[in-house]
């Protein structure tokens, strides 16, 4: 197999479609998600895809080795039991934001070069204060708003400028 469908992009497409699946093709459906991404893990060749160039960096959205297939199963097989135990949620929020955060460890795990992982760590911080606040309570708001302060703080002593 000369091609791989990256993993994250199911759990992206699925964030993206699951308000428009209603009733119980919904459950089914967030079922479905992490199942696709355990196909796409388990037909995962070893090799490097996705290069692409950006403002003269070369970049790389997956690289397959050894390793990240380690933590790719991990995340997958998690996602799927985190699905399953979730379904008794009725909000798309939350299994939404789980979505983009599972995605975008995915896309961390198989990132190829620096901006890759701080795209996709990126997405992964955002979707875990979004996980956090949709809990709704004060406690959870102050928690989510930390959360935050501490990332951008840490981003902004990580910056090489």
């Amino acid at each position: 197999m000369d091609s791989w469908i990256h993993p994250a992009l199911f759990f992206f497409l699925g964030a993206l479609l699951l308000p428009l699946v209603k009733g119980k093709a919904k459950k089914a459906f967030i079922l479905l998600v992490p199942v696709l991404a355990i196909i796409s893990v388990a037909l995962a060749q070893y090799g490097m895809y996705g290069a692409y160039r950006f403002v003269g960096v070369q970049g790389l959205f997956g690289r397959v080795d050894k390793l990240s297939m380690v933590f790719a199963w991990v995340f997958v097989i998690m996602a799927f039991l985190g699905a399953l135990y979730a379904l008794h949620r009725e909000e798309n929020g939350h299994h939404m934001a789980g979505f983009f955060y599972v995605g975008a460890s995915l896309g961390a795990i198989f990132a190829g070069d620096y901006l890759t992982l701080f795209i996709f760590w990126e997405i992964m911080a955002f979707s875990s204060v979004f996980l956090i606040w949709y809990r709704r309570e004060k406690k959870a708001i102050e928690a989510g708003f930390r959360y935050l302060l501490f990332h951008v703080f840490g981003g902004f002593c990580s910056s090489p400028g």
